[in-house]
């Protein structure tokens, strides 16, 4: 039984890829309009405000734990959305 369940348990672990492709998550992520929430496994690396000419925004990256894909998150006038 013990064996059963340590089996069952490694079936389930998510593994990064070491080509930086990213999870069908983060695909959805990048396809998802500006002001939708982060999808539930990106952890947030930095957040800077950013200084543009008509005025500024915050720019917030984050990295996957399941695929390790950074994304970057822009609150400013041009680049606005999840890039």
């Amino acid at each position: 039984m013990a064996q059963r369940a340590h089996t069952t348990r490694s079936a389930l672990r998510r593994w990064m890829s070491a080509d930086d492709a990213a999870c069908r998550a983060c695909h959805g992520q990048m396809r998802s309009p500006s002001e939708a929430l982060p999808h539930a496994r990106l952890m947030v690396v930095a957040s800077t405000p950013v200084v543009e000419a008509f005025g500024g925004g915050i720019e917030t990256r984050y990295i996957c734990l399941d695929c390790g894909h950074t994304l970057m998150h822009s609150t400013g006038r041009f680049g606005q959305g999840w890039h």
